[in-house]
């Protein structure tokens, strides 16, 4: 990726937080080399599976990772690819015996100058979207997506869901309407899966 401009930007983002489930209780049953090598094939297959859909690792906190969609280059299919990565990524991470949890959100953030320095560095995202993901990822089961309606309008039939219906989430006033992605959508033509209400006669 190119280098980020050091001035405050204001774009929309879709933002993925995605952490290894059990990971505690791992913790407390291996040596920590062990811990350390299994943490490490995980950061490096998340890396790698987001990668392969346009998104950037901003961060590994732990077991956590969060991922930009729509930074440093902007897509119109961000939120799209985003969800594709997620389901990639469930796969993925069944060849390490692993499960995971993934929260992703779609919103207006400001993406402030780089904080830190080297390896530590890292970019400043400001606004509810990236606590909204990591809230939904709380939320949902092992193995399982859970999405905003930001995200749930951009991508339409592009994938089948299941509706979770409202949620009390910590930190936001009102209760948020979320979905749990299941799968890739059956509906073969892209057209008709992003204007599933129709086309308005002539």
């Amino acid at each position: 990726p190119t280098a980020a401009s050091s001035s405050a930007e204001r774009r929309r983002l879709t933002i993925m937080f995605s952490d290894m489930d059990g990971s505690t209780a791992l913790s407390t049953k291996l040596d920590v080399e062990d811990l350390r090598e299994v943490m490490s094939a995980y950061h490096k297959l998340v890396a790698l599976t987001v990668s392969r859909f346009g998104g950037f690792v901003s961060k590994f906190m732990g077991d956590g990772v969060l991922v930009y969609f729509g930074y440093p280059h902007a897509h119109e299919n961000d939120a799209e690819q985003a969800v594709r990565a997620a389901l990639a990524l469930l796969d993925a991470v069944a060849g390490l015996r692993q499960q995971v949890r993934i929260g992703i959100a779609t919103g207006l953030v400001v993406i402030e100058e780089l904080l830190g320095s080297g390896a530590s560095q890292e970019q400043a995202v400001v606004g509810e979207t990236p606590n909204l993901a990591a809230r939904l990822h709380a939320n949902a089961q092992p193995n399982s997506i859970v999405i905003d309606p930001q995200t749930h309008k951009q991508i339409g039939g592009l994938f089948e869901y299941e509706e979770l219906g409202e949620v009390e989430l910590k930190g936001f006033a009102r209760p948020v309407r979320v979905w749990s992605v299941l799968a890739e959508s059956a509906i073969e033509s892209r057209f008709d899966a992003m204007h599933q209400s129709g086309t308005a006669s002539l």
